[in-house]
Parts: C-alpha cells; structure tokens; sequence
C-alpha cells in the first residue's frame, strides 16, 4: 500500500474515529448499557477511522497477468508481374480465416499501386507481430532490399513463394540512360539495354520514334545470338524543337514471346534553346576560377566562361556579353579595377578576397556593406543556417560544408541590408559570427549572391576528399547560380512543379502568392484547373503550407499535361500556368521470372522458411507453435476503488444500526 502523507497521517485518522466515537456515545447521558456501549463504540470508530483514512487517497499495488492472442501479419503481393503468373488466384485469406480463433490476423497487400513491388514496405509490420507471412514472387523494383529488412526485423518471416521460375521466350528492354536536358539543334545520344532469354538465333530490329505521330528517327538491327542475351545499344537522334518532347524506343516483338508489353519505352526531353552563358571574371588569375567553372558547368544548363578583368574589352567578350545570364565577380571591384560597366545590369554574384576594395564595394549599394579597418584576413568555417528561405537548400549539404576548411576572408564586420539572407555563417576559431559567409537577397528586382571569402578551390577539394564527390559543393555553387540568375519576375502567383515525373511519383506542385508589397501570403483560396491525355479536366484546391501553397495530385497516369491555378486577391483574378509530363515506369512488366532463391533467403535471415502455395497445411502447424504472449505488469488503484472496502464500511455502519435498533435506540 503506498500513501503520499507522512505515517502519523494514519494516527490522525484514528484519533479522529476515537474522538467521534466518544463524543457520540460516552458524552453526557446515554441510554445503552456499558458493554453494548463499548460495541457500539468500537463499531462507530472503526467506520469513521477507515472513511478517514480513505480520505487520504491511499492506493494499492497489483501484479496482473493478461493473456494476448499473438498477432500474425499476412502480407500479400498482388504486383503485376504476380497477377500474370499462374499463382495469380492465389490468396493467404483462407489461412487467415483458419487462424483467426486463435491468432490476430492482419492483412496487408500492395493492391493500391500494382506497377511497384516494395516488398520492404511490405514488411513494414506493428512491432509487437509473432510472425509474418509474406506471399511473392520474389520480383522487387522499389524500396530497400527486403533481404535487409527481415534481418533486422526481430521475428520470423515465413514466405510463400508464388510465380514460375522458369525462364520465358522473351525480350525486353530496360536500362535506359539519357541525360533528360538537350538543347535544339544538337545531337543527343543514349543508352538502352537488350534483353532476351529462349530466343537465340532469332532476329528483331529496334527504332526511336518521335512525338505522338510517332515520327520516325533511327532503326538498329538486334541479332539474339545466345540463349541469355544482354547488350546496351547506343543511339543517337537530333533535336529539332524546344520544349518537353516525347520519345518511344520500340522492340519489334517476335510470336513466340510470351509477354510484348516489355517491348516500348516512352521518355520525354527537357529541351531548351540554348545554354545559359556565365561569365567568371577574375581580378587577376586564382584557382578559385577553375573550381567555379567546374561547378557551374555540372548542371548542363549552363556554360562558364573564365576571364580576367583585363580581357572585357577584348572583341570576344563583347561578342558572349550580349548573351550572357549571369557575371561571377571574384575579387572585384579592386583598388584600380571597378566592376566593368559591361556588366553591371546582369544578375552578379560577388567572390569578396583580400583583393576585394571594400570601400570602392560598398559604394555599389548592392544590399551587402562591409566596414574593416585594417588590412588583414581572417579564417572563416562555415556553419549550415537552416533559417534561410530564398530556395530549398538540403541540409546535408549544408551540414557537409560545415566540414570543410575555412575561406580567407577581408577582416571586418558585414552589415546586410533589408532582404539578404545567410545561408552560411562564419565561424572564426570557436565563435559562431553570425556573418554572413555566403548569402543571397533579391530585394529591389535584383537578384545578387555573396561569398565572403576565397579559397573555394579549398572547399571543392575537401568535399571530395570528405565524400569522394564534388557534389555538396557543386550543389551549392548551382544553386547559388540558378538562384541568381533566374531573374524576379513580377508575377503575383506563381507554381512551382518538376518537368518530368514517373508513374511511380506522387505529383506534388508549390504555389506562392503576393501581395502588392510583393510579401508572400496564403489567406485567398488557390485552385488548380489540370488537363491532359488521360483527363479531359479536373480542379483541384491547394492546401496551406507555411507562408504559400502546396497540392499532392498522388500517381498520374503516363501522358503530357497541363495546369492552371487560380486566385481572387484584391478584386484582381490571377492565373499562372505549366506543363510537366508523366512517364510510364512499368518495371514490373520487365521480367516475369520469379526469385525463390531471394523469398528463401528472407526466411532464412529471420528465422523462418519458405513455402509454396500447396503447402498452407506444414505452414498452418508452424504458426501454430506460436504460444499467447503473457503481459505481466503492476497496476496501482485507489483503495476507495475496491468493493470489499467500502462492502466494509457499510456492514461496520449497518452493524451499528441493527445493534441500535435491537436495543430501541436509533
């Protein structure tokens, strides 16, 4: 019994049955007999002294032992490339309904999306299961490996392997690699592997199509020469026009293939017109040139050139200057070089070095000032700002930078104007600035980006001796540029979507509205009108998010299509409006052949087996061996609670009356 008073709490509670017993029958005159007097007594100061004592909320602890059915998980493949097997009428219903006297069953299946095999989502199971049943063919395209999953699961998997595992006279295509951006009037090669099994010294071709008319664009001859064939052909086609264009790869299917629909693959281009031209002018020759010119050219949107300042005025710059989009500025403007006038109405990024004329810099108002007196350096870390907002930056990326070695910096302190945004801090020894190392503004229609130090040859090299990639820096660095120079319309609702999405994707779309101060709010409602192949029109509504807007139109079915939102604010309806393209990823339809070396694996790892669909009964009298699990636990309950407590303060008082009312004295 536990009380939360001190022990002479129960002293008290006594004294008080004492006190009312006494005064009830041994103060002034009384008309019971001493004896009875005493029993009445006695009855009267047990009553009061448990009521007392029940007032101080004392409890009790019980030790209770509850019996659980075992839960048993029937998870089920219902993917395609099952439903085309001759196992396709299979079901585990049958065995749930045999064990559900004495197991709790759980059905799952991947039934909602038919074209993907996760089978490691399929053993996402509660983790109080005794067991799990997974039903497959052992053909996964999706998720992580399930061989994985059910070793660190924790309980036995017992897999029912369905599906032939017989090679089928069939040819396939499949792994396909294209860069998905081209440029008009250019020639784009790609890569697409040949498969087929059964089928030797047969002979087929393949050809590339164009657009919706399927309008012809190359053809290639294909020669089975071996039982189990497997060659990447590489082709080459020429781009004629801009925008998202589709394309098919056709293999000519043979009558003795069993299955045809493995034989096409659509896939659509980004194209555009040309690429993005920067300039990287240096003051006066430095690595850094060469670092940011390998970053800038790793998106393939965009084309670097490096310069010097001395070089503006050559007859070639003049020439890429009228089709420039972007100038990098590393270490200008200096003490005898300002910023070429050549440049200064495009979108800038600022590399600010020792060579760097503060001074002659800040007089440029570029929404950035840094005051110094004194002319030396400074080693500056950076740390990840994960309050930046101006575009989506990944935080490994940003924590990654963290590790890198410090940039060189002008001493001084930076005072960033209305609008400018840190996404990286400086850190100097073991003090957090709160500086800006690299930040970004597109205040006033103009878009500029800072790098408060140089030695960014330093940070590409230690990312790749960090993570034997160059990719956290060159992420930033083209983000940084795509930033820049994608110059601030003015446009007061704006959606953001991907140009290509798969079948396999939910299609998830952002949109930002402004105001007449061009601050972004979400108060008006947002709507979203969608056309396409496959839907002639649907509207949807925007959710709210944060400060804007986001919609989740889930999978969509292959085929171009085209939105347009719409808002009310102020009087004034807004529209903005894009396409994206979705394409068939049918992953389960490239092969049929079932995996019952990878099901047996997975019982294995975990503690169970394999079985076949015939054999449900051996599978039944396993689980069965499975025993109720026992839940021992202490539960701690209000005395006041129990019956026989206050059973005993009622038989105490009523035992008192009885005697009263015997003896004729209520």
């Amino acid at each position: 019994m536990t009380l939360d008073y001190p022990w002479y709490f129960v002293l008290l509670c006594l004294l008080a049955g004492a006190a009312y017993a006494a005064a009830m029958y041994f103060w002034g005159r009384n008309p019971f007999r001493r004896g009875l007097r005493w029993g009445l007594a006695a009855l009267r100061f047990a009553a009061v002294s448990v009521i007392a004592f029940l007032l101080l909320a004392p409890t009790v602890r019980r030790t209770v032992h509850e019996r659980q059915q075992p839960l048993v998980v029937l998870a089920e493949d219902r993917s395609l490339s099952v439903a085309a097997s001759a196992d396709s009428a299979f079901s585990l219903r049958s065995l749930g309904e045999r064990l559900s006297d004495d197991f709790r069953i759980v059905h799952t299946s991947n039934d909602d999306n038919p074209h993907q095999s996760d089978l490691g989502a399929l053993l996402d199971v509660p983790r109080d299961a005794a067991a799990v049943v997974l039903s497959s063919d052992g053909i996964y395209n999706r998720g992580q490996n399930p061989v994985a999953v059910a070793e660190r699961m924790g309980m036995p998997v017992y897999t029912v392997a369905v599906g032939d595992t017989l090679p089928r006279r069939d040819a396939w295509l499949s792994h396909l690699r294209v860069n998905r951006i081209a440029y008009v009037g250019r020639s784009l090669a790609f890569e697409v592997t040949v498969n087929a099994t059964q089928l030797k010294g047969a002979d087929s071709y393949l050809r590339v199509t164009e657009g919706m008319v399927q309008r012809p664009h190359t053809e290639m001859d294909v020669s089975y020469d071996a039982e189990y064939y497997s060659v990447t052909y590489t082709l080459e086609i020429i781009i004629w026009k801009p925008g998202l264009c589709r394309y098919d790869i056709w293999l000519d299917h043979l009558d003795e293939e069993e299955n045809i629909e493995n034989n096409h693959l659509t896939f659509y281009l980004d194209v555009i017109e040309d690429e993005q031209q920067v300039a990287i002018i240096g003051a006066a020759p430095h690595p850094d040139l060469s670092a940011l010119k390998q970053a800038v050219e790793s998106n393939p949107s965009y084309k670097a050139t490096v310069l010097l300042a001395s070089d503006l005025q050559k007859s070639e710059f003049r020439t890429l200057n009228s089709e420039l989009t972007l100038a990098i500025l590393h270490n200008l403007p200096t003490a005898t070089q300002a910023v070429p006038e050549a440049v200064q109405e495009l979108p800038q990024m600022y590399v600010i070095g020792m060579q760097t004329d503060l001074p002659r810099f800040n007089a440029m108002k570029t929404g950035l000032e840094i005051v110094s007196r004194v002319k030396k350096g400074s080693e500056l870390t950076a740390v990840y700002n994960d309050g930046f907002t101006l575009f989506q930056f990944d935080r490994g990326d940003g924590e990654a930078l963290e590790q890198l070695p410090p940039l060189t910096a002008p001493f001084g302190e930076a005072k960033a104007g209305e609008g400018v945004q840190s996404l990286l801090t400086g850190r100097l020894g073991n003090i957090d600035s709160r500086q800006p190392l690299v930040a970004a503004t597109s205040q006033g229609g103009r878009r500029r980006v800072f790098v408060w130090g140089e030695g960014l040859w330093r940070w590409r090299l230690g990312n790749y001796l960090n993570s034997q990639s160059h990719g956290h820096f060159d992420r930033m660095v083209g983000q940084l540029v795509n930033f820049a120079a994608q110059q601030e319309g003015r446009e007061r609702l704006r959606v953001e979507a991907e140009r290509i999405y798969s079948t396999m994707d939910k299609v998830q779309l952002k949109g930002q509205l402004y105001n007449e101060s061009y601050e972004p709010i979400n108060t008006p409602e947002a709507t979203l009108t969608l056309t396409g192949d496959s839907i002639k029109s649907a509207d949807f509504t925007f959710a709210r998010q944060g400060d804007g807007y986001a919609l989740n139109l889930g999978t969509l079915p292959a085929g171009a299509y085209r939105y347009t939102a719409h808002s009310t604010l102020d009087g004034q309806k807004l529209t903005a409006g894009g396409t994206f393209v979705v394409e068939e990823t049918n992953l389960e339809a490239s092969t049929l052949t079932a995996d019952h070396t990878l099901m047996r694996t997975i019982g294995a790892v975990s503690g169970g087996s394999m079985y076949h669909p015939d054999q449900l009964d051996a599978l039944e009298a396993e689980l069965r061996k499975i025993r109720p699990v026992i839940h021992t636990h202490t539960r701690h309950s209000e005395l006041l609670g129990l019956p026989l407590v206050l059973a005993l303060i009622l038989l105490l008082l009523a035992a008192e009356w009885v005697m009263r009312k015997y003896h004729g004295e209520i």
